[in-house]
């Protein structure tokens, strides 16, 4: 992995980078994760997911994932998070909403799948919800170029798609919106590149990288 040096001034949120390099370091954050998911996509969305223990996990909560989780440290409250799947194995588009696309979802070792963002159960709606969703793109982008990823995937339902337009992610559907349950669904393909990368840090005023991938040499990435 690409490691490049950034400064974060002390108490700041951040984005980390978590892969199973650095899993361990993560434990408090993760689970904290997944029962926000639960709180969120169960008790608030009432999706029809499976929960134990009070968390909400999944067959791709696996140790291919990467998450993308918002917090000043490691151990801090978490404001927000994101999965982010391969999609040359098993994921969530091509098993589950492929229904969602005219034609056979991208798949590939250049393509990623993002999935379960998750704000943080008390963030407000409105500009709050539309900021976090704003530095979760970004950090899904230059966690991508990072690894090489030139595309991304996502579905979102009717509230999450023009929110991620509005940030700037310049997405284009795979398929018309559907009707699932009490919601309607839309699959996505994302490009990414510098450029885009740019296109959102401008319209949202983010001046320096959200990311950061801590290791055992405590280095700093994107």
């Amino acid at each position: 992995m690409g490691k490049l040096s950034v400064c974060f001034a002390d108490g700041e949120p951040m984005i980390h980078i978590i892969t199973a390099e650095n899993r361990r370091h993560y434990h408090h954050a993760l689970m904290e994760m997944h029962r926000q998911r639960k709180e969120v996509f169960i008790d608030q969305m009432k999706w029809r997911l499976e929960e134990s223990a009070g968390i909400e996990i999944d067959a791709y909560d696996c140790p291919e994932a990467i998450y993308l989780i918002e917090a000043s440290t490691p151990r801090a409250p978490v404001t927000g998070s994101a999965r982010l799947l391969q999609t040359d194995r098993p994921h969530l588009l091509a098993d589950h909403f492929r229904f969602l696309c005219d034609d056979q979802p991208p798949t590939g070792p250049d393509v990623w799948e993002a999935t379960r963002f998750c704000p943080a159960p008390d963030t407000a709606q409105g500009q709050p919800r539309h900021d976090l969703l704003a530095r979760i793109i970004a950090g899904i982008m230059e966690t991508a170029l990072i690894f090489g990823i030139e595309r991304v995937t996502f579905v979102a339902n009717a509230a999450l798609a023009p929110l991620a337009a509005k940030a700037g992610w310049d997405a284009q559907p795979l398929g018309p919106a559907r009707r699932v349950g009490r919601d309607r669904l839309t699959a996505f393909v994302a490009s990414i590149d510098q450029q885009g990368l740019k296109r959102v840090r401008q319209r949202n005023g983010i001046k320096t990288p959200v990311t950061r991938f801590l290791g055992d040499d405590v280095t700093q990435a994107a």
